[in-house]
C-alpha cells in the first residue's frame, strides 16, 4: 500500500527533485502494477526469485550449473570486473563455488515457452541493458541467457543493493525480488517515449533513446501526433489509476495510422530515473509552473543534440572496450584472446 499522505508532505518544488520516497520506489516495481495494467502493456510473467539466487547474483567467483543441455554449462563473473563484491569465501582467487538452481531454471524455461520462445528479462525495476554487449542482444531463449545477462549487469546490481539509496530509508533492498520475463518484440527505438507526471498531471514527454537522431520525429505533424496519442492514453488508462502523484512512465507508440500506445514501465520520480532530454532540476521547475493541459514534448532534433547511453559504458571492461572499436562480439572476443595472450607472454 502506498502511503500517499507521507508523500504529499513534500511537493516537487520543495524537494528540488532530489528526495525520493521508499513507497514511490516500491509502487514502481513491476510486480506491483502489472496485473492492474495488463490489458495495456506487453504480455509478461513474474517469477519469485529464490533468496539463494539473489545471493548468487551478489557474489563473485561463482559458477552456476544449467540443466539446459543446449546452452553453456557455467558462467562466472570474470567478464564483469566493475562489480567488485565480497564473496562468501575468498580463501583462493581461483576457487569458485558451484551454484545450482534447477527448479528456478525450470520455471524460467517454462515461462519462456509460454511467452513464445523468446523474452526480455528484468528484475523489480531494471533490465540488464548495460550487459547487452555480452550476447549482442537482450533477447533470451534459454535460462542461461537470462542468468548470464542478470549476472553481468550493474543495473541489476543496483536493484539488488541500492534501490533506496536516494530515499530517507535504512533499507537497501526490498523484502522480495521478482524476475520479470516479457514476451520479446522487435520495437523501433524512435517510437519509445518517457513521460513525466507531477500532481497527477502529465506535463513533459521525452524521446527515450537520446543517443539517436530520428529525422522524422522533428517534423511538427509527427510530434503533434505522438503528443496527442500519448496524452489520450494517459488520460484514458493511467491518470487516476496509478496510485502515485509524481512518477515517470514509458510508452511505445505503434506505427501510423493506428499509432496504438502500449505501456512499457513505471519509474519513480528522482535521480535514479533517467530524465532523458530534461534534467531533474528542470523537471521540478516545469512541474511547479505547469498549468492546463500543455505538454513539453522533446525530441533529438539534430546529431549535435544526441546524448550517450549510460549502458554503453557501464559494463564493458575498459580494456575490451578499447580493443573493440565498434566491432561485433565475435571480433571483440578474437581481439580479447590476442590481448590476453600478449599479457600472459609478458
Amino acid at each position: 500500500m502506498v502511503n500517499e499522505s507521507r508523500m504529499s508532505e513534500t511537493s516537487p518544488s520543495r524537494s528540488n527533485g532530489a528526495e525520493m520516497f521508499e513507497e514511490e520506489v516500491l509502487a514502481c516495481a513491476f510486480g506491483c502494477w502489472y496485473e492492474q495494467f495488463k490489458p495495456v502493456t506487453f504480455k509478461s510473467e513474474v517469477l519469485r526469485v529464490p533468496e539463494a539466487f539473489v545471493q548468487y547474483l551478489n557474489s563473485d567467483g561463482i559458477r552456476v550449473s544449467c540443466s539446459d543441455a543446449a546452452s553453456d554449462s557455467s558462467w562466472d563473473d570474470a567478464a564483469s570486473p566493475q562489480r567488485a563484491r565480497e564473496t562468501e569465501s575468498d580463501s583462493s582467487d581461483s576457487e569458485t563455488v558451484e551454484a545450482s538452481f534447477p527448479e528456478f531454471q525450470d520455471q524460467i524455461r517454462a515461462a519462456i515457452e509460454r511467452l513464445g520462445g523468446a523474452v526480455l528479462p528484468k528484475l523489480n525495476w531494471s533490465a540488464p541493458k548495460d550487459a547487452r554487449w555480452l550476447q549482442t542482444t537482450l533477447k533470451c531463449t534459454s535460462p542461461q541467457d537470462v542468468i548470464s545477462l542478470l549476472k553481468a549487469s550493474d543495473f541489476v546490481a543496483h536493484d539488488l543493493g541500492h534501490a533506496f539509496e536516494h530515499c530517507n530509508s535504512s533499507r537497501t533492498r526490498p523484502d522480495e525480488f521478482t524476475l520479470v520475463l516479457r514476451r520479446w518484440r522487435e520495437l523501433h527505438e524512435s517510437n519509445e517515449f518517457r513521460c513525466f507526471v507531477s500532481g497527477g498531471n502529465l506535463f513533459a514527454v521525452s524521446q527515450r533513446q537520446t543517443s539517436v537522431h530520428f529525422e522524422h520525429l522533428s517534423e511538427q505533424t509527427e510530434m503533434d501526433a505522438f503528443k496527442r496519442e500519448i496524452r489520450s492514453f494517459f488520460v484514458d488508462h493511467i491518470q487516476g489509476v496509478f496510485p502515485l502523484r509524481r512518477y515517470a512512465f514509458d510508452v511505445y507508440v505503434g506505427s501510423a495510422p493506428q499509432r496504438r500506445v502500449r505501456l512499457v514501465d513505471f519509474s519513480p520520480w528522482g535521480p535514479t530515473t533517467d530524465a532523458c532530454l530534461f534534467d531533474w532540476q528542470e523537471l521540478t521547475e516545469l512541474a511547479a509552473d505547469h498549468l492546463g493541459e500543455d505538454v513539453d514534448f522533446r525530441v533529438v532534433r539534430s546529431e549535435w543534440e544526441t546524448q550517450g547511453k549510460a549502458e554503453k559504458y557501464s559494463q564493458l571492461p575498459l580494456e575490451l572496450a578499447q580493443l573493440s572499436a565498434g566491432e561485433g562480439l565475435e571480433e571483440l572476443i578474437r581481439k580479447a584472446d590476442q590481448f590476453l595472450q600478449t599479457k600472459s607472454n609478458h
